[in-house]
């Protein structure tokens, strides 16, 4: 992306969130699709070859993924805590954007 990415809102419900932009775009994004975008040491080469994405999706799927706790980090990002599995993930606003445009629904 080239120019910067904010986030003004998140939302947390039960087994999604909701999260809205500056540029005034807002997305519904599944947990499960939250966590599988995770950049964290661990994480992040799992999701380098689709074999690894499969396999690794399946773990996540197994997991019982509650609306985990959103810390902000700095002015660029949110950490989550997720209740089974890494919390050590920090996701940038361009991540999370990114994330949200491959895998969340539109709401606006």
């Amino acid at each position: 992306m080239g120019k910067s990415v904010t986030l003004t809102d998140l939302e947390r419900e039960r087994e999604y969130c909701t999260l809205r932009f500056e540029d005034g775009k807002s997305f519904k994004l599944d947990y499960v699709e939250l966590r599988l975008g995770c950049p964290c040491a661990k994480c992040g080469p799992r999701q380098e070859n689709q074999q690894r994405l499969i396999e690794f999706r399946e773990e996540v799927m197994r997991l019982r993924l509650d609306k985990p706790k959103a810390e902000l980090v700095g002015r660029y990002g949110l950490r989550f805590g997720w209740l089974s599995g890494c919390s050590s993930g920090i996701y940038s606003f361009e991540l999370l954007r990114e994330i949200s445009e491959k895998s969340g629904s539109i709401i606006n």
